[in-house]
């Protein structure tokens, strides 16, 4: 009988192993009807509740994987992985930090853990802990978005110098990432390089031609250097990926300031108070003329 309900439950799990995320569910389900006592499907459930998004639920099936914890289950480590992914996404950040923990105190191998953690805690500002956490992931094997991460980190640290290295250093492992292309661009931008930044901005638009940090990055430069059709041209593209981004449209109404296209610049302005911007945000914004401003709030009213 134990021989018959143990390929019955082998089944079901390769059944759902190729079924879309609700109906895995339904049979990791039927499984339990059979054992109730399998931490591992209870686990699979919880898994396919966090790819939906729904963490009440897959909080829910990771506690009942621990409560059903015995010994011939060896992947505890994951499940506590799981849970505290869990938390994290939902913002519980201290209990999160203690099931990172638990996880890593089970298998110090378990890489992805390490990874995750860094985040958390860079996320709770504990930079040096988040170093070391992602050092630890790297002797696994080297990533390019690790060694960016860590060049964020001595960013926030202030340490401008390692911080370039390891932007670098992302780059040397991949040389198409376009977040290290990107950041590296900031730092040549900050020095006053506008050449090398102007290089590094666009070949993080050649490899991401989404990220609109690059674009604007990019306008910024060419709006220093005076090139306001090529700056004008960037903001475009950039806002035909994201019509509603704020600071695109903030940052293309100071160039039409600056040209004093004033027509345009109301246009962009009305846009902006549309999507929430208040009147003394952009009255605050040197760029804009107050005379010209004050004119504009008389005509829609404000």
């Amino acid at each position: 009988m134990e021989f018959f309900k143990r390929r019955r439950i082998a089944g079901l799990l390769k059944k759902a192993s190729k079924q879309g995320l609700n109906r895995a569910i339904e049979t990791y389900k039927k499984i339990l009807k059979i054992d109730s006592d399998l931490p591992a499907v209870y686990n699979y459930i919880g898994l396919c509740y966090f790819e939906m998004t729904d963490y009440e639920n897959a909080e829910k099936y990771f506690k009942l994987s621990i409560e059903k914890f015995n010994d011939e289950f060896k992947s505890e480590y994951e499940v506590y992985y799981n849970l505290a992914f869990t938390y994290h996404s939902l913002g519980r950040y201290d209990d999160a930090e203690k099931y990172y923990k638990m996880s890593l105190n089970l298998n110090k191998d378990y890489k992805y853990a390490y990874k995750n953690y860094a985040y958390l805690l860079f996320t709770l500002k504990k930079y040096e802990d988040a170093l070391s956490m992602f050092e630890k992931y790297n002797k696994f094997g080297e990533e390019a978005e690790v060694f960016n991460n860590i060049g964020i980190i001595y960013e926030e640290l202030g340490n401008k110098v390692k911080a370039e290295e390891y932007y670098k250093k992302a780059l040397s492992k991949n040389d198409k990432y376009s977040l290290a292309y990107n950041n590296l661009g900031v730092m040549y931008l900050e020095k006053k390089d506008y050449r090398k930044a102007a290089e590094l901005f666009d070949k993080a638009i050649k490899y991401d031609e989404y990220l609109i940090d690059a674009y604007n990055n990019y306008a910024s430069v060419l709006v220093i250097d005076e090139k306001y059709n090529g700056a004008m041209a960037l903001y475009d593209k950039a806002l035909k990926i994201n019509p509603n981004h704020k600071v695109l449209l903030l940052n293309k109404a100071k160039l039409y300031a600056r040209l004093k296209d004033f027509n345009n610049l109301k246009t962009i302005l009305k846009k902006m108070l549309e999507l929430g911007v208040n009147r003394e945000q952009l009255m605050e914004t040197q760029e804009f003329g107050i005379s010209e401003l004050k004119e504009f709030f008389r005509e829609v009213g404000e």
